[in-house]
């Protein structure tokens, strides 16, 4: 049997780990945007595991997803967190 060196290339994609990481940190950001505050730590290292990724030079599907829903968790976790807030501070002026 011989070598297969397209394998070998296919095995080591400078940056895919990140685009991965970004993604399923995307994900999760999504999914921790109820937390309060949680989501926009975690969409925010989904955005900066994505700039690694592509300045890695990977541009798989990965990173693409990656980015989406880590905009999306980061702006869901900002509009929960609005929101917390508000709800906080009108509940607080109802009890006065």
């Amino acid at each position: 049997m011989g070598k297969n060196p397209e394998f070998k290339e296919d095995l080591y994609m400078p940056g895919k780990t990140q685009g991965i990481v970004s993604m399923v940190c995307g994900l999760v950001s999504i999914f921790g945007s109820y937390s309060f505050g949680v989501g926009i730590i975690i969409a925010i290292v989904g955005l900066v595991m994505n700039s690694k990724a592509v300045a890695a030079g990977y541009q798989g599907t990965p990173v693409k997803v990656g980015k989406i829903t880590s905009i999306i968790g980061l702006i869901l976790s900002i509009l929960g967190l609005i929101l917390g807030i508000v709800a906080i501070a009108a509940s607080a002026a109802l009890q006065n």
